[in-house]
């Protein structure tokens, strides 16, 4: 913490040094974000720009409520979503609820998943399915998507996410919840057969 703490004071006081530890800390792992969330190159790197503006711009309104690492994700999600959101083509999104497994009266699971996990295994280290599941993570609604790569590709915990999108942690707990199981069942219909 003290080094964060120091990092920032350096940044409020305009050391170029300290601009240059913020991009190479994450720079990278902005872009792998707001790649996931566009799904397209440009649009990342002008989410990447624009999140870097406003960090520097901004951090004089940094009040260290958060980590320097939760506000630069918090300002990389809006300005990813933004981008979205002007985003004039129509991007296919998948009602996740089609993927929702089905339950009888008692609460019970209609159908048994087959144990898909080794094949799966097998299957993600080919390319084409590493592709596919960028395109199954890609139809998933901004909500979900968001979450589960904060969650999934970045590794911040539960609580960092809430943070960054301003959610309950109950929230968020629901929205990657349901999109590993969207993508699971993506999955397994790819690969069991009625993609």
């Amino acid at each position: 913490m003290t080094g964060e703490r120091a990092l920032v004071a350096a940044l409020k006081a305009g050391d170029a040094a300290a601009y240059e530890e913020v991009l190479r800390r994450f720079e990278v792992k902005i872009y792998s974000l707001a790649r996931g969330l566009t799904h397209n190159e440009h649009d990342a790197e002008d989410a990447v720009q624009e999140t870097f503006l406003s960090v520097f711009r901004n951090i004089a309104r940094f009040k260290g409520q958060s980590s320097l690492s939760t506000w630069i994700y918090r300002i990389a999600v809006n300005a990813a979503l933004m981008i979205l959101r002007r985003d004039r083509h129509v991007r296919k999104q998948v009602p996740i609820e089609d993927y929702m497994p089905d339950f009888d009266d008692t609460g019970h699971r209609v159908a048994v998943l087959p144990d898909w996990h080794p094949a799966a295994d097998e299957v993600l280290f080919n390319k084409e399915m590493a592709g596919l599941l960028r395109g199954f993570i890609a139809e998933l609604a901004p909500e979900y998507r968001t979450v589960f790569l904060l969650r999934d590709q970045e590794g911040l915990d539960n609580e960092e996410v809430a943070m960054i999108l301003h959610l309950s942690v109950a929230a968020v707990k629901s929205r990657l919840h349901r999109a590993r199981i969207y993508l699971r069942e993506r999955v397994k219909r790819h690969v069991y057969g009625g993609a």
